[in-house]
């Protein structure tokens, strides 16, 4: 976004092949690198439902306060789930994560994404920490798909993932009545990013959203590859050789 932050955070492609060849969490002086599993959740209700009204000719004007215009603004489709496509989707990609040895499993707290950490991560279920954090939430505005549940609610589904990161019982960042801008959007991603640097794992798993992904890929991280920094599919894992050099002298957000 054409800004100089505190911590200049740059990103490369990791396949299956060479993962086991990449070091990862090396420290020298300013320099910190991980390993990290990016994953966009599965299909979910709120996906099929714009498919529907686009193919049935109605107009989706996601950015209205309208429900008969933006679909989203629906109390049905608050904190989607996952469809049976979504499901099978996820269930795919569990070979794949099984190959992979995340040392922790962060995941959104919305129920699209814990389902799919479910589905593709159980691998890992009982052998490392799952969190939940709202860092790596989606858009925090209008669209009620992505309004959480309360905490406690959520907890009785998923009693085994830690959600004592969330501060609050009820969703407090949604904002109804305005979208998140995408420099909020940049800043929220950059401080999430900021508090996996932190974190002792060297290797992790992200479950999150596509949107949210996106603008890491292209308004926080410096990633060369356009590839890499396409539109995640419903699904997909990316593994990235993720590093974070600390600028100095520098008077911006850190």
């Amino acid at each position: 976004m054409g800004m100089q932050r505190g911590v200049q955070i740059t990103a490369e492609a990791v396949d299956s092949a060479e993962r086991a060849l990449v070091p990862c969490d090396e420290s020298s002086g300013t320099t910190t690198t991980k390993l990290i599993h990016f994953q966009r959740h599965g299909q979910g209700f709120h996906n099929v439902i714009c498919e529907m009204w686009r193919e049935l000719g109605k107009p989706v004007d996601l950015s209205s306060q309208d429900p008969t215009l933006n679909p989203m603004k629906r109390l049905e489709v608050k904190d989607s789930p996952l469809t049976e496509v979504g499901r099978l989707q996820c269930l795919a990609r569990y070979e794949h994560a099984s190959l992979l040895n995340p040392q922790i499993v962060i995941v959104s707290p919305l129920l699209r994404t814990l389902q799919t950490a479910e589905l593709s991560w159980s691998a890992h279920r009982d052998r490392v920490p799952w969190i939940a954090h709202e860092g790596c939430r989606e858009d925090l505005g209008v669209l009620v798909c992505n309004q959480r549940q309360k905490t406690s609610q959520i907890q009785i589904v998923y009693p085994d993932v830690d959600f004592s990161p969330l501060p609050h019982e009820e969703d407090t960042l949604f904002m109804p009545d305005r979208h998140e801008t995408s420099l909020e959007k940049a800043d929220r991603v950059y401080d999430f990013l900021l508090y996996l640097r932190s974190l002792p794992q060297r290797e992790i798993a992200v479950v999150t959203h596509s949107a949210w992904l996106f603008h890491m890929c292209n308004a926080v991280m410096e990633i060369p590859d356009d590839n890499l920094s396409s539109w995640f599919l419903t699904s997909e894992i990316r593994t990235m050789r993720v590093t974070f050099v600390d600028r100095h002298n520098d008077t911006t957000r850190n």
